[in-house]
């Protein structure tokens, strides 16, 4: 059965400060409406694209990729404002293409991705990729609401030279211009796409799930835009009837034009972009001629074991070769060797590391140097670590110097160059105070009455977690039973509720990204044949996705993460080598932390009577 409409200009609250509903709200709108496929398209960015596509499927909906992005027009126009456009993977190929558009407009420095991507920038990545007109921000429409015809048809057609038959010039909800409703502008742009021989199609440009969440919507906006709501001009927020409508209430939009609704399912149709997610993607490990990763690990696990026993016993033997069997099998062997030559560099310049985790449990992650406590004098499980249930990659964190760490990174990104690596992101997200600030701010308070109201806020270690508060009572207000109970209590008037409820609302949705504090992610080829990235405030070039989007993609990602308490022992660890005399003068900077006898009779004495603060993982 074919599909009858999908929703294919949609926004999740990964447009940040823009969209209200998340990835799986959307996916469920879709689902209870009949509609077999959405495609989310938020703007400038790809964050919600893989947590996105699992909630479709989960919810039997067909997940098509997309992304709103503004484009100026080709060089030489005498109008050089730019226009959005809404770009849709057609498969995997265009997935990429997604990938290095968001990543161009997300890392040039100081560049605003509302300034427009260059015309020749997108020309260059449109092969796989469907384009719908944008909407009511999308050059062609504000052309024809000014009444410039002739400049929206060129227009139409530098497009049409680059995407051919995967251009549909887009009819959405739009604010009334120049004395023209949304019906009459929608129908001078059936006009032009007839008289071009372009098709054209009806989309809802969903910004949030019902009309009540439009004031919401005009307040995110304004936080977005640092401008009081009472300011705001009425076009930065989305147009009237931007809410997620079914396929009946989108036939009765467009009565006239009802085979654009129709259109709509044909373009889902034309998208069959699968992501590869759960499988693995390794970088290539530089190996000798004819020699296999797996083989690698076995001859260093093997080697090592001779160096740390002495020799290979038969016990021994067998345990390297139950791990090796289930690290192959799972082809984790690279990940293995990454690491390994990670921990030898750090070693090697100084930078003092520590183990952490469940990876202690392997013992040929102890042959290689990756970990340090000896697995089989502990008694350790390597099934505690990596086990047959288990069908994520493994993580292997290790502690590093905090001050010494960034020269680890950056040797990362030196040995597999930068365009295959980059840090992970963090998504950040409001809390009661930061949502409580922003949305006064919006609302137009005064610097002195949101610093009052913060201030009266309890401090975040008190009261229950959001997750453990009760549900209101039957017949209780659910502000005052909510997070700013307290404040809604002392301010009763409108205008202080206003601003408590919609912070109530604004909790939880994204607000920017971060860096993640240790996770590097390492790829094949070129990061944005699977990723985006972006360029955060730190100045660092990160992953548009967190941790469990990248883990998703079959990513590698690697924990470096910072400890002060090593960068003390890097510290004072050369000052005791220059000095001891049981260290050899040309030994590494780190050698007197490893003369440490492991049964020195002071220290057990120290831990044993709990004298052990400001030590870390004792």
């Amino acid at each position: 059965m074919g599909l009858a409409f999908a929703q294919l200009h949609t926004h999740s609250y990964y447009s940040l400060l823009e969209g209200v509903a998340s990835p799986a709200q959307l996916a469920e709108a879709a689902a209870r409406a009949g509609q077999g496929a959405l495609a989310l398209t938020d703007t400038h960015a790809l964050i919600g694209a893989v947590e996105f596509y699992d909630a479709c499927v989960a919810q039997g909906v067909r997940p098509l990729l997309g992304l709103e992005l503004a484009v100026l027009p080709p060089a030489g126009w005498l109008d050089p404002r730019p226009g959005q456009l809404v770009l849709l993977a057609c498969d995997l190929a265009g997935w990429g293409s997604l990938c290095r558009l968001s990543s161009t407009v997300q890392t040039t420095p100081d560049r605003d991705p509302t300034l427009g991507l260059p015309f020749d920038a997108l020309a260059r990545e449109a092969n796989n990729l469907l384009c719908l007109t944008g909407g009511h921000a999308g050059l062609a429409n504000r052309l024809v609401a000014e009444g410039q015809a002739p400049t929206a048809t060129r227009w139409l057609r530098q497009l049409r030279d680059v995407f051919g038959d995967r251009l549909y010039v887009e009819l959405a909800p739009a604010w009334p211009a120049n004395g023209q409703s949304e019906l009459e502008l929608n129908g001078a742009l059936v006009g032009l796409a007839r008289q071009l021989r372009l098709p054209f199609v009806a989309t809802g440009n969903v910004h949030t799930l019902t009309p009540a969440q439009a004031n919401l919507q005009r307040t995110l906006t304004a936080m977005r835009l640092l401008t009081p709501r009472d300011r705001l001009p009425r076009e930065a927020a989305a147009p009237p009837n931007s809410h997620f409508l079914d396929t009946s209430a989108m036939l009765r939009r467009h009565a006239a034009w009802p085979e654009a609704v129709g259109q709509a399912a044909e373009i889902a149709n034309r998208c069959r972009l699968e992501l590869p997610l759960g499988v693995p993607h390794y970088p290539e490990i530089p190996l000798p001629a004819g020699e296999t990763a797996v083989g690698a690990l076995r001859q260093r696990a093997e080697a090592g074991a001779v160096r740390l026993y002495g020799g290979v016993t038969p016990a021994i033997q067998a345990r390297l070769d139950h791990e090796l069997t289930v690290i192959g099998d799972r082809g984790y062997a690279p990940l293995f060797l990454i690491m390994e030559e990670i921990m030898a560099y750090a070693r090697q310049t100084g930078v003092p590391t520590s183990s952490r985790g469940s990876a202690a449990s392997s013992l040929v992650a102890h042959c290689l140097d990756i970990t340090s406590p000896d697995p089989l004098r502990l008694n350790l499980y390597f099934e505690r670590f990596l086990n047959p249930a288990r069908t994520s990659p493994p993580d292997i964190d290790t502690d590093l110097c905090s001050v010494r760490r960034d020269s680890v990174i950056r040797h990362v990104y030196d040995r597999y160059g930068d365009e295959r690596v980059a840090m992970v992101a963090t998504i950040q997200r409001f809390r009661e105070r930061s949502a409580m600030r922003e949305v006064a701010k919006a609302h137009g308070f005064t610097p002195a009455e949101v610093k009052d109201l913060a201030d009266g806020l309890p401090q975040r270690w008190w009261g229950p977690a959001a997750e453990a508060r009760p549900a209101p009572a039957p017949g209780e207000d659910p502000l005052l039973a909510g997070p700013f109970g307290l404040l809604a209590r002392a301010h009763p008037d409108d205008r202080h509720r206003a601003v408590f409820q919609q912070a109530t609302e604004v909790l939880g949705l994204p607000r920017h990204l971060s860096v993640h504090p240790g996770g590097v992610v390492i790829a094949p080829g070129a990061l944005t044949d699977l990723a985006p990235r972006h360029l955060a405030s730190k100045g660092v070039e990160i992953t548009q996705f967190d941790l469990s989007s990248v883990a998703r993609l079959g990513l590698v990602k690697i924990d470096l993460l910072g400890i002060r308490g090593l960068t003390v022992l890097g510290d004072v660890a050369p000052l005791v080598t220059a000095t001891a005399t049981l260290v050899p003068a040309d030994a590494l900077p780190l050698a007197a932390l490893e003369a440490i006898p492991g049964d020195d009779a002071a220290t057990r004495d120290t831990v044993r009577n709990g004298r052990t603060i400001g030590c870390f993982q004792i």
